[in-house]
């Protein structure tokens, strides 16, 4: 595994879902708790986990916490945060908050596939991009630049010669929670 910092994105206002979705019960944890339990159990060289203090408060997280003071000014504040907080040299692994079914399976494949110079990202049987995504180093000042609500897929459609998806045959691992529809399916 290349030297590689994960960044977990938890600072969204959850609009859709109509209360705060990280905190929303999932197998008797809150939903961002998997995501933390995943990132822990690799030798990532930093972990950094991107929220509000509301959500910190509320997590069992043993890494960093950098706390996003204006998450309603876009994904892009997280990212640029995460970014920040991460080894220079490093590989940037995002991984989002509500993923709560994502696999160490999944995470392996992504880091295997990493060569320093890629865009890394899972597809399922849709063939369309998810998350996590994992940029090779040279993209940093890229993500740095980032505004808005777009996050690091702007910078995945400006080169797509880099981009290299990782197949997972079962897209299930891929959803993420965003309406109460969606949380119906996987709740308690």
């Amino acid at each position: 595994m290349r030297p590689t910092t994960a960044i977990i994105l938890a600072a969204g206002l959850s609009r859709r879902m109509g209360a705060q979705k990280l905190l929303l019960p999932i197998g008797g944890k809150p939903m961002i708790q998997h995501s933390l339990d995943l990132a822990a159990r690799f030798p990532f060289t930093r972990s950094v986990l991107v929220t509000t203090q509301a959500i910190a408060d509320q997590v069992d997280w043993a890494g960093e916490i950098a706390i996003n003071p204006a998450p309603e000014q876009g994904q892009s504040t997280s990212v640029r945060l995460g970014v920040q907080a991460a080894e220079p040299g490093d590989s940037l692994l995002f991984l989002m908050g509500d993923q709560p079914l994502l696999d160490e399976a999944t995470i392996t494949a992504i880091l295997a596939a990493d060569s320093g110079e890629r865009i890394v990202y899972p597809v399922g049987p849709d063939n369309q991009p998810k998350s996590p995504t994992l940029f090779a180093p040279r993209f940093r000042a890229d993500l740095l630049a980032l505004t808005g609500d777009g996050g690091g897929r702007q910078v995945r459609r400006q080169y797509p010669a880099a981009c290299w998806p990782v197949t997972v045959a079962d897209g299930k691992l891929l959803l993420d929670i965003d309406t109460p529809v969606d949380y119906e399916m996987w709740a308690e």
